[in-house]
Parts: C-alpha cells; structure tokens; sequence
C-alpha cells in the first residue's frame, strides 16, 4: 500500500451531508429495475434513510448534482415524489473519490441466447477471440465489452463502428439490454475468471466492460447520454453508511430546504455528541444492503 493512498484511507473526510432538491439531481446511469423496485418497498416499509447517495457538484452554474453512487435510491425519492433528498456531497477532484467498473456476472439465460441476441443488435459485430486478446482490446476501447462463456471458457468481443460517445453509449445499452430484464444480474469487481466461477458457480456469462474517466461521467450526467446501469463504481473515502434518518423528513413537503438542512446539522452533532458515528478504516462486506 503506498503512502498517499494509505493517508487517504485512514484520513477520511468528514462526510458532507445535505439536503438537495430532487430535481437537482442528474444521473450518469440508467437504474437497474431488478434492484429498484424492492427498494422502494424496502424504504417505504422501515421508514429510514439507510445510505445517502453520493454526489458531486456541476461545475456550470446551474446547482445540480450528478449522482456518482446510488441511482436506485435517487430512483426511489423520485418515485415517492419527495421533494427534497438526503445526500452526501464530495469533491470529484479530490483523493476522497476513485473511479473504478464493475463487471456482470449472469445466470439463468444461456450464453447462446445471449449472443444470438447481440448478433441481432445493428451496429454491432461479435467475434470469437481469446481472453488476452479481449483484455487488450477492451483496454484500449477498441471493443465495447467482451463475453466469455463460463462453461466452454469460450470468449467474444463485441465491436462498433460508430465513433461519438453518444452513439457508443447507446451500442452499449443495447447490449446490456438484451439480457438485463430476464437474466439475474449480479455485479463483480473482478475479471478474473476462477474468482468468478468461485462465487457464482451457477453463472453461464460473464461480461467486462471498460473503464471509464470522470469526465466521461461528468459528460454521460450533463448530456444525459446514460450508461448502462451497473458499470461505473466510485470507491468513496469516508462514505457515510446506515445514517437511519427518518424518512419523514425526506417526505416532508412544508418545511423549506434551509431549514431542513439546519435540522439535519443538529441530528448529526447530536449524534456525534452520543458517539454514536464511528470511523471504519478496514475494507468490510456487508450482508444487509
């Protein structure tokens, strides 16, 4: 572990919590439905905002914030018809922030239904190649994504010749699209192939996607060119988890903002005055969320 990022680590942040307008907020991916629709019944049901979605500010006057992390919460406010959310808001130049992807693992739909699908798709090719091959290309954006069949080890590259990023956006949601609604949909932070196996040994397909730069995120939220969801993962130095604020407040349509972020500011002292927050340096997996 080198020193800067072991500084960051262990030199986190105090978390920056606000209230925002909803409709403030933009989205640099489209929500996953197989995760928002339960949580809506789960935040309605235990009356508690659990994990505020992290946010960064857009640098162009307008007040609005692009949503790094949590798009199905976001999903689930706007689907209430809250007025107001509770936010954690961070500098995305900042060592608090590292942009990382996620991979999908997939199950229940067979591979070859998957690329009888994709090879449907316009605008996009798939190949067959091998998995060194695959790596290099992805990591040289040449490929959109590459597949490989987790039974056979068998590996595709799938390709575009469109060349702006809206359109090799869409070229990617498209592929996403053919299996996101029927296949179970589970997220990795991995490609590699015995971890994969390991974990989910009844997967048929994993897929890697490219990694992305903040602007490119910045860009996707400004432009509303979404990506697909589950592809982006910010690693947030200092996140706030299981804050357990009454979603009352969040529902509240009377009181203004300012004065919803003054009552938010004395929970949180209170709070700290009980020593009820405390600080996790340690890399954790939570079975809860």
């Amino acid at each position: 572990m080198n020193q800067q990022y072991d500084e960051t680590i262990f030199n986190a942040p105090t978390p920056v919590l606000r209230f925002v307008p909803t409709d403030s907020l933009l989205p640099h991916e489209e929500h996953d439905h197989q995760r928002s629709a339960p949580l809506i019944q789960r935040v309605v049901e235990s009356g508690i905002w659990l994990h505020p979605p992290i946010v960064t500010p857009l640098h162009d006057g307008s007040g609005r914030y692009v949503v790094l992390d949590g798009a199905n919460r976001c999903h689930v406010i706007q689907h209430l018809g809250y007025p107001h959310i509770l936010v954690q808001i961070v500098d995305y130049e900042s060592d608090q922030v590292f942009l990382d992807r996620w991979n999908h693992v997939l199950t229940q739909m067979p591979t070859s239904t998957l690329l009888e699908r994709i090879r449907a798709l316009k605008h996009v090719e798939l190949r067959e190649s091998d998995l060194l091959e695959a790596q290099a290309e992805l990591a040289q954006r040449d490929a959109l994504v590459y597949l490989v069949e987790l039974a056979t080890d068998a590996v595709f590259l799938a390709y575009t010749d469109e060349r702006t990023i809206k359109t090799r956006t869409e070229r990617l949601r498209d592929i996403v699209n053919c299996y996101k609604s029927e296949a179970k949909l589970d997220r990795i932070n991995t490609d590699k192939l015995e971890q994969v196996r390991y974990m989910y040994p009844k997967a048929s397909t994993f897929v890697a996607f490219p990694r992305y730069e903040p602007s490119e995120i910045l860009y996707a939220a400004r432009e509303q060119v979404l990506l697909p969801p589950g592809i982006s993962r910010h690693i947030i130095h200092g996140r706030a988890m299981r804050l357990l604020y009454p979603l009352h407040h969040l529902a509240d349509t009377k009181t203004p903002l300012e004065e919803k972020n003054q009552d938010l500011e004395e929970w949180v002292q209170s709070r700290i005055d009980e020593r009820a927050v405390r600080f996790y340096a340690e890399s954790s997996y939570v079975f809860d969320d």
